[in-house]
């Protein structure tokens, strides 16, 4: 068995197995985690044939992330899946780790040492389902300069993106909340980086305000992010799919 540093031509193939899985890819968001962290994307072989893919980004010194982890079918129960893991968990190695698992896999997690906390739960709004009062609040797009008063470098790229749409609050000359969507399941994705709830709901409203009627949008949330659970109180969202986020070692 080979694992190679996946290039940026290959995540084509990435995309190809990921939907044949039956996985809600988001192409945006994983070719801009890709170009903000080129060194933590790995590919498998095994005598020349594709074998899988695995994601380790290593955030910090303190803490990274494993995700993207596919072994392809004719290649599972034969242990595969526990070296390239392994792999990621020593690519990682010193760090907090965090992955999020399906409940089915989660035992899978534990064996290796993982423990379970907290779920983290996608939820869908509907547009048109709920009206708020109209805010004060102004909202500019995406420029440039703007993109350079973040220090995130995964934002900062997704943002530049032409197929993803962009708005923040600027106060003074700093970005205070921003948020943008891109295209996922059978509509879209929202991302918003915010501690304050009116501009959070706001620049909800600025990016979807558009969007037909009826339009699915959704937002990714935990107890680690109380201002989105709150955003998803406000706007009535539904549950739609659950996570269990995991961690090697004990949180603080």
């Amino acid at each position: 068995m080979k694992i190679d540093k996946l290039q940026e031509n290959q995540l084509p193939l990435f995309f190809k197995y990921a939907s044949l899985e039956g996985w809600d890819t988001e192409e945006a968001h994983t070719i801009a985690l890709f170009k903000a962290h080129p060194e933590d994307f790995f590919i498998a072989y095994h005598k020349k044939h594709l074998l899988g893919f695995i994601v380790a980004i290593k955030h910090s010194d303190e803490f990274g992330f494993i995700s993207s982890f596919l072994v392809l079918k004719k290649f599972r129960a034969q242990g595969f899946g526990k070296k390239i893991f392994n792999f990621a968990l020593k690519h990682l190695d010193g760090c907090q780790i965090a992955l999020d698992s399906v409940i089915e896999k989660s035992e899978l997690y534990e064996s290796a040492g993982f423990k379970r906390y907290f779920d983290v739960i996608t939820y869908c709004f509907e547009t048109g389902s709920v009206q708020l009062p109209s805010s004060s609040i102004e909202t500019i797009d995406f420029d440039e300069n703007l993109a350079l008063l973040t220090d995130n470098s995964y934002i900062s790229t997704i943002v530049a993106d032409e197929k993803v749409n962009y708005r923040a609050v600027k106060d003074s000359a700093f970005v205070s909340s921003c948020a943008f969507t891109f295209e996922y399941r059978d509509g879209y994705k929202i991302h918003i980086e915010s501690s304050n709830i009116n501009e959070a709901l706001t620049l909800f409203f600025s990016l979807t305000d558009e969007f037909k009627k009826g339009t699915k949008i959704y937002l990714q949330a935990s107890k680690l992010s109380p201002l989105l659970l709150a955003v998803v109180q406000a706007l009535k969202m539904s549950e739609t799919s659950k996570h269990i986020r995991m961690y090697n070692k004990i949180l603080d």
